[in-house]
């Protein structure tokens, strides 16, 4: 399996053409689309989603990223293989960050090899490095095969979460197709909290009050309400509403809620 991850939208051909490319190499590789709504040029929105998407994966799946702002320049072009088994390939740009945090690094190479690339665009490195590689890996290609050894890689600055009493800090991770905002506070840091708790964020000289719960129902029409989802990190949501149309906070931003007491 490749699963696949861009920020290429549906309004293009680009996505098309990257599967054509993978098919001409593996006929029988089945691929599976995780996203390509990743917001435009965002490697920490990327990263986030990457690191939870795993999760749900069988270890021998190719995971095949392109959020590559850089395509063209001199970053590398890579393939990363987990301590888990599963093989990134993508941009040296940070994109890998969580994954290799959360499941550790076995190698990384760097792609050199041609033999294994489709012609090489300025452009359009999804299409003539990284689907090419992907295939021939998920085909059953060694990354020995595909370059050197590289020692280390780059590395995406992130506010880690952190609990102080009872205060959760953390960072907006990304907000969801319903405006949820996904943060990256993980439910170790959670515990004592309870249903019906009320937790407090602070926006500018605005304060918010959050209804922890289990379930997007746990509040009426409206209401902020936050929760530890499927991924196992806090999200805040509004029922049947958007978070972020309420809270107005940014990708990146640093996010605090603390418990009421």
């Amino acid at each position: 399996m490749i699963a696949f991850l861009t920020d290429w939208g549906y309004d293009s051909y680009y996505v098309g053409i990257a599967k054509a490319v993978v098919r001409e190499i593996n006929r029988d590789v089945e691929i599976l689309d995780i996203c390509h709504n990743i917001k435009p040029f965002s490697v920490r929105h990327a990263a986030h989603v990457i690191e939870r998407a795993i999760k749900d994966l069988p270890a021998d799946t190719v995971f095949l990223a392109v959020v590559d702002p850089g395509v063209g320049t001199s970053r590398k072009p890579v393939a990363m293989v987990l301590k888990n088994g599963m093989c990134m390939v993508g941009p040296d740009n940070g994109i890998f960050t969580l994954a290799a945090e959360s499941f550790g690094v076995h190698e990384v190479r760097e792609l050199e090899n041609r033999q294994y690339h489709r012609g090489v665009s300025r452009s359009f490195h999804g299409r003539d490095i990284f689907a090419p590689v992907a295939a021939h890996i998920a085909k059953g290609l060694a990354v020995e095969k595909l370059g050197s050894r590289l020692m280390n890689f780059e590395y995406h600055k992130y506010r880690k979460a952190t609990r102080s009493g009872d205060a959760l800090t953390g960072e907006v991770a990304f907000y969801d197709g319903f405006g949820n905002l996904e943060t990256n506070i993980p439910l170790s840091l959670g515990t004592g909290l309870e249903e019906g708790d009320i937790l407090e964020l602070s926006r500018g000289r605005k304060q918010f009050t959050i209804t922890f719960g289990n379930t997007y129902y746990d509040v009426n029409f409206g209401q902020l309400m936050a929760h530890f989802d499927s991924s196992g990190y806090m999200e805040i949501t509004v029922n049947k509403g958007s978070a972020r149309e309420l809270l107005g906070m940014d990708e990146g931003e640093q996010i605090t809620v603390v418990k009421a007491r």
